[in-house]
């Protein structure tokens, strides 16, 4: 009768069958360390980001998945009551909530956008819209070479967009990768009701940070800004209402430098950065949470079908 030994595997015949035996059990193993040492990389319930994987934790990923999110944001004054970071925290904060049903890695590569229409107060960063690009052109060519093929970028500020157009051309025109935008800003209604304006700092992105970051933002200084638009300004909101093919102009307007003499800077708009008609007093986390969950769901929908389409690996 034959020996049987009774292993963590199952029961594995002895005798003249040992030898296959032992190579059985030495190969299932090696193949559990070597599924447990890639699990520790993403943990259930818990994003991939590059910053915090080994380069085995990579090299294995990419054996399976050639895709990334870069998330791109901000640091920019966001009123007296969100933080700087305010656009890199949405957008790599989605991007990791992306992460976590999807299982393709984040890589939080640049901390600053195009924010020059922000520095009127302290602490406001900005790169050139031609600086920005090449980082991003350039980080993107070190991502396709180690693997990546599909590369996505998550905007988390408005001012970033030109450079994100602009990134995503080059890397499909210039290399073998594709790159897409994963959602964008939505356009406002041409014929906006009376409290239509609400596009920085106001009751919409503070109800996004109190449900994504929370403890960043200090509600006791939250406070209703004063807003004055140029003349110019009202002049084509006046006339965007009776022809709203004109309120393209109207936008183009603000969010401009200071020495444009627009009257487009933030410090110019607004008496504490705030751009909205609305109270971000009145901000609440459900609100953020609804914001963050249709954005987050659109991008898992197409990610998903991506993965349906091979890759062309070289």
């Amino acid at each position: 009768m034959k020996a049987k030994r009774k292993t963590i595997f199952g029961r594995v015949d002895m005798g003249k069958n040992e030898e296959m035996g032992k190579a059985h059990f030495v190969f299932l193993a090696a193949m559990m360390l070597l599924l447990v040492g890639f699990g520790r990389s993403q943990e259930a319930g818990k994003p991939l980001v590059l910053q915090e994987m080994t380069w085995t934790d990579v090299q294995e990923y990419l054996k399976t998945n050639d895709m990334v999110i870069i998330p791109i944001g901000s640091t920019e004054q966001h009123g007296p009551h969100l933080p700087l970071g305010t656009d890199f925290y949405i957008a790599t904060d989605i991007a990791k909530m992306i992460s976590v049903r999807t299982g393709v890695v984040v890589a939080p590569v640049i901390l600053a956008g195009y924010s020059v229409y922000h520095s009127g107060f302290p602490g406001s960063l900005s790169l050139k819209p031609e600086t920005m690009e090449q980082v991003l052109f350039e980080t993107a060519e070190m991502l396709i070479k180690h693997g990546f093929r599909r590369i996505m970028f998550m905007n988390g500020h408005g001012g970033n967009a030109i450079v994100q157009s602009k990134i995503i051309h080059r890397i499909n025109h210039n290399t073998e990768a594709i790159a897409v935008a994963l959602g964008d800003y939505v356009p406002l209604d041409p014929e906006p009701p009376e409290d239509w304006f609400d596009q920085h700092a106001g009751v919409q992105e503070t109800s996004v940070m109190l449900y994504i970051e929370p403890e960043l933002v200090r509600m006791d200084r939250a406070e209703k800004p004063e807003i004055h638009l140029s003349r110019q300004a009202q002049k084509y909101l006046l006339h965007g209402r009776k022809n709203p093919e004109l309120m393209g102009i109207f936008w183009s307007l603000l969010g401009t430098p200071e020495e444009t003499g627009k009257g487009g800077a933030s410090h110019q708009i607004s008496s504490n950065g705030v751009w909205s008609f609305s109270d971000p007093k009145e901000a609440k986390k459900e609100i953020g949470e609804r914001f963050i969950a249709q954005r987050v769901e659109s991008a898992v929908n197409f990610i998903e079908s991506w993965k349906q389409v091979p890759s062309e690996k070289k």
